[in-house]
């Protein structure tokens, strides 16, 4: 299965990277997930957030998950997201206006930060 995600990601800041991520509405996932009101997976959304780390340098293996609270369904399309890099961790946050859709962290599993 392959999920289409695509990833427009610039550092906006030192240690901050923002971008969009476009879930895209024909990919096969959403036939079941739900049949008739198609909503981004959880698992999806945390794969993204994984890439863009990626993409932006940051190496994504043995990553623990911290606190991801999912406060609206997502249906597929374009959501402005940011990742802050922490104290030992990244911030990840998709948002839409002045709304936080998905918050939570990403944090390096055993010693030293991402």
């Amino acid at each position: 299965m392959t999920n289409k995600i695509h990833t427009i990601i610039e550092e906006s800041a030192r240690d901050t990277w923002e971008g969009v991520f476009h879930f895209h509405p024909d990919d096969g996932i959403y036939r079941d997930h739900f049949p008739g009101y198609p909503v981004v997976p959880g698992s999806l959304i945390v794969h993204a957030f994984l890439h863009a780390a990626e993409e932006a340098g940051i190496p994504g293996e043995c990553v623990t998950l911290e606190n991801f609270r999912f406060r609206e369904f997502l249906t597929p399309g374009h959501y402005p997201f940011r990742i802050e890099r922490q104290k030992g961790g990244l911030n990840c946050l998709i948002y839409t206006g002045a709304r936080k859709l998905v918050t939570g962290v990403l944090r390096k599993q055993g010693s030293g930060d991402l």
